[in-house]
């Protein structure tokens, strides 16, 4: 059967795309939607880069380093970001996807890596959320309203987990809603290990993010 799922439906309407991933013998078109998700992730990355998110320790540099010394380091850090960009979706797109498989006995890999391309859209829609937060509220991505980051704040001064906490928001939950959907549909798994294996992937993912912000290195995951 040669039906083809959507990623964009995927969000709208998560039932049909899961039962058309499911029923198709193949994933039409796989290379081109994938190339798709890393240009978009580069872009998105690079979009938030333009305006200086995430600039803060080279701005602290900025007395420092003369004119020309400071607009190459500004060029040097956007590059930086599109290849991050890369890096980010490769790691969404196939690592996790690689340890999702590793409990399947009836999902093929390129399936899963379908649900995690949802996962991607989800963590960029998220990201471009911080440009306003940043340039209207002067809100860091850490203290959106959407994530527990604002109620870490107000019980704890200990950054590490501030930023732990400010990980989880409502487009992860969204996310995770996905995952489980989509990894439970084309494993066939018990829900106690799909949802173990989801939140083990995604708490490592959270815990190495906070580690990066805690260090003061620009903000991977």
């Amino acid at each position: 059967m040669h039906t083809e799922a959507k990623l964009i439906q995927g969000l709208k309407s998560p039932s049909t795309f899961f039962y058309r991933l499911g029923e198709t013998e193949i994933v039409p078109r796989f290379a081109k939607k994938m190339t798709w998700l890393f240009v978009l992730s580069a872009l998105v990355f690079g979009f938030v880069a333009f305006f200086g998110i995430g600039m803060d320790s080279l701005a602290k540099e900025a007395t420092s380093l003369t004119p020309l010394e400071y607009e190459l380091e500004k060029t040097m850090f956007f590059f930086g970001r599109l290849i991050a960009g890369l890096l980010y979706a490769a790691l969404i797109l196939f690592f996790s996807s690689l340890v999702f498989w590793t409990i399947s006995d009836h999902g093929e890999y390129r399936k899963i890596v379908m649900v995690q391309g949802l996962t991607l859209l989800i963590l960029l829609l998220e990201k471009l959320t911080f440009v306003p937060l940043s340039l209207f509220f002067s809100i860091e991505w850490y203290s959106s309203p959407l994530s527990l980051g604002v109620i870490a704040q107000a019980i704890t001064s200990k950054s590490y987990v501030v930023y732990l906490l400010g990980a989880i928001s409502l487009f992860k939950m969204w996310m995770i809603y996905l995952q489980y959907r989509g990894i439970k549909y084309l494993t066939r798994q018990k829900n106690w290990l799909v949802w173990l294996l989801i939140v083990l992937v995604n708490v490592l993912f959270w815990a190495l993010n906070a580690l990066l912000a805690y260090l003061d290195l620009s903000t991977l995951i």
